[in-house]
């Protein structure tokens, strides 16, 4: 699903490039962010996920002195 969504975002810069009825600019602007902004969202769950497994693989300084 991620793939045809942004091949989706691209489709819909493309015609929002050559679009001449504003009505129809706006609604294709609008869906383009929404789909970018849902992006956003999935990368910041990864990154944060990311950041946790890794503060996770540290070992507690205070363990090893033990």
């Amino acid at each position: 699903m991620q793939g045809q969504t942004g091949e989706r975002w691209r489709e819909l810069c493309q015609l929002a490039a050559v679009e001449q009825d504003a009505q129809k600019l706006i609604q294709l602007i609008r869906e383009i962010n929404e789909l970018l902004e849902a992006k956003e969202r999935r990368l910041q769950v990864r990154a944060a996920r990311q950041a946790h497994e890794a503060c996770a693989a540290i070992p507690d300084q205070n363990q090893k002195r033990r």
